[in-house]
């Protein structure tokens, strides 16, 4: 009896225990929000540690300047288009998402990817899709099947380097061109690779599915992308005297095969080293080794500054507007 009178006389007891429960998961969020920009800046600068003296050499080249102009307009314009790549899935899988938020959560996760592993850009992905009302799916069928087009799309643009890299041999390389066009033509064989991607790596298959008619969308722009990114290596393949003509698909096609396969290299900031070791044996057809070294580091360096730039520039262009009636402005 006296145990029922105490079980009767505590209800307030449970009744505030779950109001002390998600503390803890709020700290952890607050955590998250600080450590994950800190970790993507330290990423950055130990993607640009030890490179600035070679950039300086190269700027500091009065005729240079245009082609590195160049080269960094090339690789913003490229990755303006990898967003159109992943803005174009997220408005077919997932509820209409104003146009400065879903800028803001591809730029966000985007510059995660300067953090070893490939779990901080889906985090960022996660939490900030989640505040604006994208279920979890939904912006993980996004994430996956932006990844799976633009290693597609990569591996089908890169063969083009191929004739002039590896000669003859290089027949085989047609082949990931010609499954990239049966995906085009037949889209949802996209979703029965994301479903064996997820299965793979022991997680549950997208249960949403885009239309035909976005995924093509997709493949068009990421094609574009790697085409448009292809430019910065050419413009500063060039710059250092390779001959122009044969130089083009040899960058446009080395630059798309290297970041895609170095992608995949999920254990290093933005495929690092991969990525290099993949270009230099590219541009070795068209410079002399030293002339390929340097190209190479460069277009680390462009890059990193262009994404950057582009990244930096959205953010602040995104910030949250403040309501003139919020308590912090009148204070």
């Amino acid at each position: 009896m006296s145990s029922m009178t105490l079980t009767a006389a505590a209800p307030p007891a449970p009744a505030e225990a779950p109001a002390e429960a998600p503390a803890p998961r709020g700290r952890l969020r607050r955590a998250l929000s600080v450590l994950f920009p800190v970790a993507v800046v330290t990423g950055i600068g130990f993607a640009l540690y030890d490179r600035a003296g070679e950039l300086a050499a190269l700027v500091l080249r009065p005729d240079s300047v245009p082609y590195l102009l160049a080269a960094l307009a090339a690789n913003a314009g490229a990755v303006l288009l990898s967003m159109a790549t992943w803005r174009t899935l997220l408005s077919d899988l997932g509820p209409r998402v104003p146009g400065r938020t879903a800028t803001r959560i591809y730029f966000t996760s985007y510059l995660g990817k300067y953090v070893p592993g490939a779990v901080w850009g889906v985090l960022a992905q996660l939490r900030m899709g989640g505040a604006a009302g994208v279920p979890a799916p939904v912006v993980l069928a996004v994430f996956l099947l932006n990844l799976i087009v633009a290693v597609l799309t990569g591996l089908a643009v890169g063969p083009v380097a191929a004739p002039w890299t590896i000669g003859a041999a290089a027949w085989w390389l047609v082949l990931p061109g010609a499954v990239t066009l049966a995906f085009a033509v037949r889209p949802e064989l996209l979703h029965r690779l994301a479903a064996s991607a997820a299965r793979l790596a022991r997680r549950t298959a997208p249960a949403t599915r885009a239309s035909d008619r976005g995924m093509r969308r997709a493949l068009a722009s990421a094609t574009g992308s790697w085409a448009i990114g292809g430019l910065h290596l050419w413009a500063l393949a060039v710059m250092l005297g390779a001959p122009p003509l044969t130089a083009l698909p040899v960058c446009v096609g080395g630059f798309a095969l290297a970041t895609a396969a170095a992608s995949l290299v999920v254990v290093l900031p933005d495929g690092w080293g991969a990525r290099e070791a993949l270009l230099l044996l590219a541009l070795t057809a068209v410079l002399p080794w030293q002339e390929a070294t340097a190209v190479t580091v460069a277009s680390r360096v462009v890059c990193t500054l262009s994404e950057v730039l582009v990244g930096g520039a959205a953010l602040l262009l995104t910030l949250p507007r403040r309501s003139p009636t919020d308590p912090k402005e009148r204070a």
